[in-house]
């Protein structure tokens, strides 16, 4: 209420019928004890109250918003209720829909059918914005979403990145750590930021206990287990040791074959006659998601070509798929789709040093981060890249 632009009504009104202004409880003690004393004084009492009235609307405008510090260092102001976030790319969206699907504005593509194998029906139609130079800024702000979210790798780069867009977009953006050791700590963070801390204190606490699962598996130096890791339609763009990409790799104590530097830690791309130099004890394939080629195709494709029938994993039959559904275990994107990876390459790779039952992880992820129930039969579709 503005009660200070009708003082004059007000005064109209209490010479009319004293005490007959009515308001929210806290002041209508007030408006009582005014009504006691003489017109004047009550009209001078609603004036005050007037004046009162705008100083708290003032205080709740100011509380409306809170300063929060990023996973980035940045300090900024958020809206202290936050209704609906855009995702700024496939990895916030990814966080959002585990966390919080009922604030999530947006996917940054069009879903394929594995992934709307796995996503609810009532997410499934959420608009595709863009993401990078392919935001659609326009729809976004149309929108009006109460922030924007970008996960990605703390460094100068992308805390530049994330200003440039608050910049374009006209709204805070919040920076998260794509680091897959830190998703625990991302989902702490978004809980507080979005008030649902107890949903996402599950989730950071399933986070805690996979990465230190796979921490304390007691794999010898000598047992470990040489692997190539191949992406695209020939399975020839490969995440090197160290990188990114190549983290799920690293943290279960895999041998990445792929030893090789870049400049930015990106995937890059081999020759078949690399791949047979490397020769591996196990092929994990990814497959390409803009072809709707799954990990298992690119798995059996793989299998059958006979420039690489002299491989060891061929041989042995040691190819594997990975499980895209609803997103890749191991890379592409790299957000906490690839926690369940973790589960499911260790129990692939040293099935014998296991300290937990994988397929009740890999069913207990699923409940708790993409809200679904798994059957045993579904589980195996998902395992196998059918379903």
């Amino acid at each position: 209420m503005r009660l200070a632009k009708r003082v004059l009504p007000i005064i109209m009104a209490a010479v009319m019928a004293a005490g007959g202004i009515s308001g929210c409880s806290q002041r209508a003690g007030n408006s009582e004890t005014a009504a006691a004393g003489s017109q004047t004084e009550t009209a001078i009492s609603q004036a005050g109250a007037s004046s009162e009235d705008t100083g708290e609307e003032k205080g709740a405008e100011a509380s409306a918003e809170r300063e929060i510090t990023d996973m980035a260092g940045r300090k900024v102001t958020v809206p202290s209720e936050i209704d609906t976030v855009f995702s700024a790319g496939s990895v916030s969206a990814i966080y959002l829909y585990t966390l919080a699907p009922d604030k999530l504005l947006n996917w940054n593509y069009d879903l394929n059918a594995v992934e709307k194998s796995i996503i609810l029906e009532k997410y499934q139609s959420l608009p595709n914005l863009g993401m990078g130079d392919a935001i659609n800024y326009e729809a976004v702000i149309a929108a009006g979403p109460s922030i924007a979210l970008n996960v990605g790798k703390i460094n100068d780069k992308f805390i530049s990145d994330c200003d440039k867009l608050s910049d374009s977009l006209g709204i805070p953006v919040v920076a998260a750590d794509a680091d897959l050791t830190a998703s625990p700590e991302v989902y702490r963070f978004l809980g507080e930021l979005l008030g649902m801390e107890d949903e996402a204190e599950e989730l950071a606490i399933y986070a805690e206990k996979t990465l230190r699962d796979i921490d304390q598996m007691n794999v010898p130096e000598d047992k470990r287990v040489r692997v190539y890791f191949g992406n695209g339609e020939d399975s020839l763009e490969t995440a090197p040791a160290g990188s990114a990409h190549g983290q799920a790799l690293d943290m279960v104590k895999a041998v990445n074959v792929a030893q090789v530097e870049t400049a930015d830690g990106s995937r890059v791309q081999i020759s078949p006659e690399q791949l047979l130099a490397w020769n591996p004890d196990v092929i994990l394939v990814n497959g390409e998601p803009k072809a709707d080629l799954s990990g298992a195709s690119a798995a059996e494709t793989l299998l059958n070509n006979p420039d690489y029938a002299s491989l060891k994993a061929v041989q042995e039959k040691k190819v594997y798929g990975t499980p895209n559904a609803p997103f890749s275990w191991v890379d592409r994107p790299q957000g906490p789709n690839r926690i369940v990876g973790l589960r499911w390459l260790s129990g692939l790779l040293y099935p014998e040093y296991l300290n937990m039952d994988v397929d009740q992880e890999v069913k207990e992820f699923f409940r708790l981060f993409y809200h679904v129930e798994l059957t045993d039969e579904q589980l195996q579709k998902v395992y196998n890249g059918t379903i």
